[in-house]
């Protein structure tokens, strides 16, 4: 399954409001919301012209390079972005309002300022367009960090887009504030603020998740079905463009075509095409195991294509990927279970393989009849030299050897 365009995205944002990017790590969630990041701030609005040049000074709006929108996806006003990363120490008044302390003659008081996605709120109720980009979402307590937000995370809850009140619109009280009460904006400036308040329609939110951390709970319900969820696997066709392979027939790069052996020298296959075939064989096993969520994404193995395309520059670059990023990863998801790892690195016909480095070390013969299991040993990849760097990743690719 491809990613979505920036555009694509944009599109299906505008009839949803809320969007959230699922599924598996290193499958490039993160990446596609910054290019939609600088795509709408490219676009900016119908007055602002798209070839400003990028400006770090601005603190909303730093990205202004890249084609505007087509008209029929315009946003209305100014478009202003924010991005977001959650963490668990990430609370309610960092995102919507808070009291922070400001010094005064007498000593000090505690005044309102708006979180990010309050001042986010105004900026769109002055019918301009705000989106904010969240990346891992469910790293944060998302409920208590939203608050009431949640309700109004519906269109319907919302003011109309000519900004009135419509008979679905719902407003909040905020506990921390009083009607007409001067709040205080991160960015400068303030406004006051109207309780119930009422959010602004063109508010919009981008947010991804990691399925597989194992270390943040899932999202509840009420929460997940607020957001138009996008489940983005592994795309081996953006990877197999990215790579850049000048020779693909020695192995096919066709996504949907079934994994096969090379029945040729393993030291004539290109390192583009072992490369897209070790992530297959990889999260086919995965798959098989665990589930289509702890599959791997091409961001686990990408710089084999970034780097000078001499076959042994990508070779080396496959090898340095594998030990650093994948084996690290596979020996955390079967870190007690060490036989089935065994299956994905010890394919058929490895022991004609001089010095393969992944082994079952012998135990005592009282202690295998007693059910313990031979260890795996797990040797450096990049320790050996190009030719066994070939053989191993072949095999494993394969799972056969020739």
């Amino acid at each position: 399954m491809s990613l979505p365009t920036p555009r694509e995205l944009t599109t299906e944002l505008q009839k949803h409001g809320n969007i959230l990017l699922s599924g598996p790590p290193g499958t490039g969630k993160t990446d596609l919301m910054r290019r939609v990041q600088r795509e709408l701030e490219a676009d900016g609005s119908t007055e602002r012209a798209v070839d400003e040049q990028f400006d770090p000074e601005s603190i909303h709006n730093p990205f202004r390079t890249g084609e505007a929108l087509d008209d029929e996806n315009s946003l209305p006003g100014e478009v202003r972005t924010a991005w977001l990363t959650f963490h668990e120490s990430m609370s309610h008044s960092e995102f919507i309002l808070g009291l922070r302390p400001k010094p005064t003659e007498n000593g000090t008081t505690l005044e309102p300022r708006a979180g990010t996605l309050l001042e986010l709120a105004e900026h769109a109720r002055d019918g301009n367009t705000s989106v904010l980009f969240i990346d891992e979402l469910n790293r944060a307590n998302v409920s208590e960090v939203f608050g009431q937000f949640i309700t109004a995370m519906e269109l319907e809850k919302r003011l109309a887009e000519d900004g009135s009140v419509q008979e679905t619109t719902v407003g909040l009280t905020l506990p921390q504030v009083d009607d007409g009460e001067h709040i205080q904006l991160p960015a400068g400036g303030s406004f006051d603020i109207e309780i119930p308040y009422y959010f602004p329609h063109n508010l919009y939110i981008v947010a991804s998740m990691n399925a597989l951390d194992r270390s943040t709970a899932p999202l509840d319900s009420a929460l997940a079905r607020r957001f138009e969820q996008i489940q983005i696997d592994p795309d081996y066709s953006a990877f197999a463009n990215h790579l850049q392979p000048e020779n693909s027939r020695d192995l096919s790069l066709d996504p949907g075509a079934p994994i096969r052996a090379l029945n040729i020298d393993p030291t004539a296959v290109s390192p583009e095409a072992l490369s897209l075939a070790l992530l297959k064989q990889v999260n086919t096993f995965l798959r098989g195991a665990f589930g289509d969520d702890f599959q791997l994404g091409p961001g686990y193995i990408w710089r084999v294509g970034e780097v000078d395309p001499d076959p042994t520059v990508r070779i080396d670059a496959l090898a340095k990927a594998w030990d650093s990023r994948v084996i690290p990863k596979l020996r955390e998801l079967f870190r007690s279970r060490g036989d089935q790892l065994d299956l994905l690195l010890r394919p058929t016909g490895v022991d004609r393989i001089n010095d393969y480095p992944y082994e079952r070390e012998e135990v005592n013969q009282r202690w295998e009849q007693r059910g313990v299991t031979r260890p795996l040993t797990i040797g450096s990849l990049t320790e050996c030299d190009e030719e066994l760097m070939r053989q191993t990743l072949h095999a494993i690719a394969t799972q056969s050897v020739p």
